[in-house]
């Protein structure tokens, strides 16, 4: 199934989580989403925060521009 994303001009949402300490990868900082509404992304950053390995959780918004591909 595909997630549907925003259209042109609008924005769309991540969480960033940090880590307490690396995980099996080596990363100490993951990323959740793409996330349509600020609101599904609050949520998530609420589930998040509350686990013990998360020592922050923010979220980033970013602006979708689409163009033709080559």
């Amino acid at each position: 199934m595909a997630r549907q994303m925003v259209g042109d001009d609008n924005d769309v949402y991540r969480i960033r989580v940090t880590l307490h300490e690396p995980d099996y990868k080596g990363n100490t900082v993951q990323f959740y989403g793409p996330f349509n509404s600020i609101g599904a992304a609050r949520g998530q950053r609420t589930t998040y925060a509350k686990r013990e390995w998360v020592r922050d959780a923010q979220i980033q918004c970013a602006y979708t521009e689409w163009s033709d591909v080559q």
